[in-house]
């Protein structure tokens, strides 16, 4: 439990087990690492989850992303009633990373180059990174690229899978820099739910 004030991260903060943390009032945790690092670096067996914080970046670094290689094992996020801002991406998991669930709750995200890239398996082999992604009364504002990039290439038979939610949401003045001109790319998933949203000046 974070009481409320602004904690300063310089280096990534490395997850491979269960944890919560949890802002006991306006918690804002910064961060100041190197570009391209993540505040929170995903390992194998990890399982976060967060409520009630403010991520802030610096525009150059990630808020979450898994390894890039080696997550021998599936790792699982949860954020609510959280803001996420200032970040080139929101999340990106890398080729070869999986996790059972991804799930944003009333959290808003806000000012990033790239909200969340689950798209890195390309190999068209019926490979994706998470089977349950899951968004309900989140805001999206002023997100470039990436919006909710969730991509499962192929058409094998053994790996059908992919659940996406997206629900009671908003998006506003997002998908500007977007090259392909999808504001939600879903390519491959086989359950997809996008329902009550609102859409807003969005390129």
């Amino acid at each position: 439990e974070l009481k409320a004030g602004k904690y300063t991260v310089s280096n990534s903060l490395k997850i491979e087990k269960r944890i919560t943390i949890k802002g006991l009032g306006k918690t804002q945790i910064i961060y100041s690492g190197a570009k391209g690092s993540p505040l929170f670096e995903m390992n194998p067996k990890g399982n976060l989850m967060l409520e009630n914080v403010e991520l802030i970046g610096t525009g150059s670094q990630f808020a979450f992303a898994s390894l890039e290689k080696n997550m021998s094992s599936l790792y699982n996020l949860k954020v609510s009633n959280s803001i996420i801002s200032e970040f080139n991406f929101v999340l990106k998991g890398y080729k070869e990373s999986f996790s059972d669930e991804i799930t944003f709750l009333s959290t808003s995200f806000k000012n990033c180059n790239n909200g969340i890239e689950l798209s890195q398996e390309t190999n068209d082999k019926g490979d994706y990174n998470v089977e349950f992604l899951t968004f309900d009364n989140c805001s999206f504002e002023n997100i470039s690229r990436n919006v909710i990039d969730y991509y499962r290439g192929g058409y094998d038979e053994s790996t059908i899978g992919g659940n996406l939610i997206v629900r009671n949401s908003t998006f506003t003045n997002c998908g500007g820099g977007e090259e392909n001109g999808i504001l939600l790319n879903t390519r491959g998933i086989i359950n997809v739910e996008i329902s009550k949203n609102t859409f807003k000046n969005n390129r």
